[in-house]
């Protein structure tokens, strides 16, 4: 499929600007604050039945992107897509709109969906930073049960008090250089400056930087918040460990929520449609979206863990945190990107075995159609990284490392991981 005109392959899509793939558009909708209402989310489903293949991609930015949408169909699924609420005015103004707010939020914690929409709109409204990078991306987190300290972001605010929010530039909590503290009312106006100076010195460099972690190669932390007039103050944000949406999630004011985990992040419209309908049956009607690739229903009774877990699963969610697919990330392969020569998400499931006796908790094998990583940019355990029709073996690294083996079968792949696991004592 050729890119129809204004769009551009390999950039980050929306809607307004989607991104050719080898099984049609791709069509990203960035949901504020992760929230869909039941009905919203079966009029997606919907939607994608009739304009696209009927399948999904749940991202780690906590998006929905809809996927195989055609040339000819798009205009009527973007006419579908704007009584929605799902629709930027322009392109410019979607692209820029990258922000990531705790999945939980106000429901053991103050709410701080309106703060994301304020910085939201507030990026819209400011045309010079239309021109920040595409990834670029900033993080309101409230360290709650579901933290976002293992989520990278270019800007982040990380609750480190009841009335302070710890500062840090790139990467995730525990390499981010925090640089200062505001209150949850300054949040906005301190993200605003400090992406301007992040674009005024990154103007300054001899190749502009693409993320914050870059220009922090080039400048001193120091350097940024001065450009962006404000104090430096020393603060950092808490401590936290990955966490596990999954299954019953209970709040520390009595309340519970429900996670489903979607395996490689994919989904199927009847899926939706199921979740939908599990948020109206045992919950509030809400669905939340999350960076883990799980979806997540507030206001869920203790009692019903078990019919959840039942409907879920029967639906094709992981409900068990236990599931070696938890510990699995693979883009998605030959079948839909012209970079991949193979099928990814069908070889990375036949490592499941080898899942946790590599890490007890995070993913531990990351299988990737190409060297670009698309499903994974953090460290692994184990990469595998298709070329030919074969795989690289990267170790402890990223699919653009460099690799201790190349050109291997799965089969010649599965013996070195056994090989690896053995060497490495650990138990399966």
């Amino acid at each position: 499929m050729t890119a129809p005109p204004g769009l551009r392959k390999g950039w980050c899509p929306g809607a307004l600007r989607p991104m050719p793939a080898k099984d049609g558009l791709l069509v990203r909708l960035r949901v504020t604050a992760g929230r869909l209402s039941a009905a919203t989310l079966r009029a997606i489903a919907a939607t994608g039945r009739e304009h696209g293949n009927g399948l999904f991609d749940l991202t780690s930015r906590g998006n929905l992107q809809m996927r195989g949408v055609s040339e000819a169909r798009l205009p009527r699924l973007l006419e579908t897509l704007r009584p929605l609420g799902l629709l930027d005015e322009t392109a410019a103004g979607e692209a820029v709109r990258n922000v990531l707010v705790s999945p939980l939020t106000g429901l053991e914690r103050p709410d701080l969906r309106s703060v994301a929409h304020e910085l939201e709109q507030a990026l819209v409204a400011d045309e010079g930073l239309h021109a920040l990078p595409g990834k670029f991306s900033f993080v309101i987190d409230d360290a709650s049960l579901l933290p976002l300290a293992e989520v990278p972001a270019d800007i982040r605010f990380v609750q480190a008090a009841p009335e302070t929010y710890a500062v840090g530039l790139g990467g995730c909590d525990k390499d981010a250089a925090f640089v200062g503290a505001c209150t949850e009312q300054e949040i906005v106006p301190t993200a605003l400056r400090l992406a301007r100076a992040f674009l005024q010195r990154s103007a300054s460099l001899p190749v502009e930087a693409r993320r914050m972690r870059d220009l922090l190669h080039s400048v001193a932390p120091e350097a940024i918040v001065n450009a962006a007039g404000l104090p430096s103050v020393p603060c950092k944000g808490p401590s936290m460990a990955e966490p596990c949406p999954i299954g019953l999630l209970r709040l520390a004011n009595g309340a519970a929520c429900f996670g489903a985990g979607v395996a490689f992040g994919r989904l199927e419209s009847p899926m939706l449609d199921k979740a939908a309908e599990a948020a109206e049956t045992f919950g509030t009607g809400e669905i939340r979206l999350t960076p883990w690739r799980a979806l997540v229903l507030p206001g869920v009774a203790s009692a019903n863990e078990g019919a959840l877990i039942a409907s879920c699963s029967q639906s094709g969610f992981i409900t068990d945190r236990n599931d070696p697919r938890l510990g699995l990330a693979a883009c998605v392969g030959i079948s839909g990107c012209d970079s991949a020569t193979t099928e990814t998400q069908a070889d990375a499931s036949a490592l499941a075995g080898f899942v946790r006796r590599l890490s007890p908790t995070d993913i531990a094998v990351h299988v990737s159609g190409c060297s670009k990583g698309c499903a994974r940019s953090r460290r692994t355990p184990v990469v595998l990284i298709g070329r030919e029709s074969r795989y690289d073996v990267v170790l402890d690294g990223t699919a653009g490392g460099n690799p201790l083996a190349r050109g291997l079968t799965m089969i010649e792949a599965s013996a070195m991981l056994e090989t690896i696991v053995r060497e490495r004592h650990v138990n399966p």
